[in-house]
């Protein structure tokens, strides 16, 4: 696998993703993919999706590539800690569950951040779209 996240993964995984969301019933979502930094890479509004699930999707993303954990780990971490969002001083960050690393290996290369469902469910989608991408990886040629 590559260590690097590239453009065609990202749109084959949400592709995917976005597919098996519009026919399981649900609410439609907006789906944001970033880089290990945290910056946009791609992103994807459902027809019908409400206008905010656009920022909270990214932010989630976001916020999972900044912390170099799941939304629902950082969110915990503020419980456990008796921290909020404001002591690290980024107005970006969120701790709504639905933000996932993209892992390889041991490296980080990105995340992804999905809105518009309750937040299980969320969260769950954005589980299968990093698995997605990340499966889409192959070897560096």
């Amino acid at each position: 696998m590559t260590t690097s996240l590239t453009l065609e993964a990202v749109n084959g995984g949400t592709c995917d993703a976005l597919a098996s969301a519009s026919t399981d019933g649900d609410a439609p979502v907006s789906v944001a993919v970033v880089d290990a930094a945290g910056c946009l890479v791609a992103f994807q509004r459902m027809d019908g999706a409400p206008q905010r699930t656009v920022v909270i999707a990214t932010g989630k993303a976001y916020t999972s590539a900044r912390m170099q954990q799941s939304t629902e780990a950082f969110s915990a971490r503020l419980r456990n800690d008796g921290l909020i969002v404001a002591d690290f001083l980024d107005p970006d960050l969120t701790p709504l569950p639905g933000g996932v690393p993209l892992i390889v290996g041991d490296t980080l290369i990105g995340a992804v951040g999905v809105s518009g469902r309750s937040l299980a469910n969320d969260a769950q989608l954005a589980s299968r779209l990093a698995t997605a991408i990340v499966a889409r990886l192959t070897p560096a040629s």
